[in-house]
Formats: structure tokens, sequence, C-alpha cells
């Protein structure tokens, strides 16, 4: 099945921590990232940010605890992008 939504960043999470390998990660959600895998004992998985206009989500790997996908989607924003233009002309 093809995805619609786009891939806007990835961290792939190692023994060596957490590291950005596809687009770019604001830094404060990047530090927020390693306080929680550093908290929770992470030691492997994926975190995908997947945005198409003004909807972003974040899909994890099947090896990620639930219980450290909780505590990165509560220090989550989703990115601020551009919504799709058009629709109804404005009349004025």
């Amino acid at each position: 099945m093809l995805d619609r939504f786009r891939v806007v960043y990835r961290i792939n999470v190692s023994a060596d921590g957490a590291v950005v390998t596809h687009g770019s990660v604001p830094a404060r959600f990047l530090s927020a990232v390693r306080d929680v895998i550093a908290l929770h004992g992470i030691e492997r998985g994926t975190i995908e940010c997947k945005g198409r206009g003004r909807k972003a989500r974040l899909k994890f790997s099947s090896d990620f605890p639930e219980t450290g996908r909780q505590a990165i989607r509560n220090v989550w924003t989703p990115p601020t992008t551009p919504g799709p233009s058009g629709g109804r002309r404005a009349s004025g």
C-alpha cells in the first residue's frame, strides 16, 4: 500500500544514542528524545515524523517500547508547515 505521507525527519536510536538520518529535527525535540531514551533505557528503534500539508504524525518502529512512545509524544510539537492552498476564491 502506498503511504500518502512523506517523511519529514527520521531519528534512529541505537546504543550510541539518537542520530538524525533524514531531514531536519528541531534541536529542542532531539534533546528531549535523548533524555527520554536515557530515562527509559531504550537501546534501539526508529522514530519518523510523517506529514502532508498541515497534518503530521509520529511513527515508531515495532521494537520501540510503548512507555517511551508516550513520553516522546508528550514532548513533541507537530511541525508548522504551510497547508494546501486553494479552495474557494475570495470575493470582494
